[in-house]
């Protein structure tokens, strides 16, 4: 783990040292940005301090894809509109009240979409951690034991996205299935182009109309390098 995570983790464990367990610890900021890598980083940090650890992505909050098609969101997958807001919430409560058995939905990056039928069960945490681009939005973020935003530059992100795009429409050329094979026949210049196409007219109007405000909401600040590197950790 780096210096910048090490220092992350000791925040967020002095910081919940003083609030009463269960936790939630939110982690947001751009699609693409690591998030994900953030939480993993996070949850191996409370594991080695004795905690019990879940992440959870609000990813298996999404509206399903036909719901977003009905309500004509399709367009929108990623902005607040298309999640259930209200469910979400309703998770976060269930876990800080305690209950020890939560089933949520589960969702497939593979298939670009939620399953309706099949659920996954948190149980046994005294630590959740939340990431995703709505985690530090509310309602949710008021329920919060700790927040943490991931940033860097948005031209930067839009490169990762695009770079992100393309390996997972490589890899559906395995996988029939995949939302992305419908994308395999195309050549990578012509991949590039529809993920910078998709990040101009999706991602990064949401980044700026929602997620980058959300910043504001964070206890906790990692800032990302061209590299990927974590080069500054900011307490706010």
């Amino acid at each position: 783990m780096s210096d910048v995570l090490d220092q992350l983790a000791d925040a967020v464990a002095a910081r919940l040292a003083d609030r009463r367990p269960p936790h939630v610890v939110g982690v947001g900021g751009p699609v693409a940005v690591g998030k994900s890598t953030i939480a993993e980083e996070v949850a191996s940090a409370m594991v080695d301090r004795g905690r019990r650890v879940r992440i959870v992505a609000t990813d298996c909050f999404l509206l399903t894809n036909e719901t977003l098609a009905d309500r004509g969101l399709t367009f929108l997958k990623g902005f607040p509109e298309s999640f259930d807001l209200t469910a979400l919430t309703r998770f976060v409560q269930a876990v800080k009240a305690r209950e020890r058995r939560v089933e949520i939905p589960v969702y497939s990056h593979s298939l670009y979409d939620v399953m309706p039928d099949e659920k996954v069960v948190i149980e046994g945490s005294d630590l959740v951690i939340l990431e995703g681009v709505v985690a530090l939005q509310a309602p949710v973020v008021r329920l919060l034991d700790a927040a943490i935003y991931v940033h860097a530059d948005e031209d930067t992100v839009k490169e990762w996205y695009i770079e992100r795009f393309v390996r997972l429409t490589e890899r559906a050329k395995k996988d029939p299935a995949s939302f992305y094979a419908q994308f395999g026949d195309l050549n990578e210049t012509r991949v590039k182009e529809l993920a910078a196409a998709t990040w101009d007219s999706i991602n990064g109007v949401n980044l700026r109309q929602n997620i980058a405000p959300s910043l504001r909401n964070a206890h906790f600040v990692v800032t990302k390098a061209k590299d990927h590197s974590f080069v500054r950790f900011a307490a706010q």
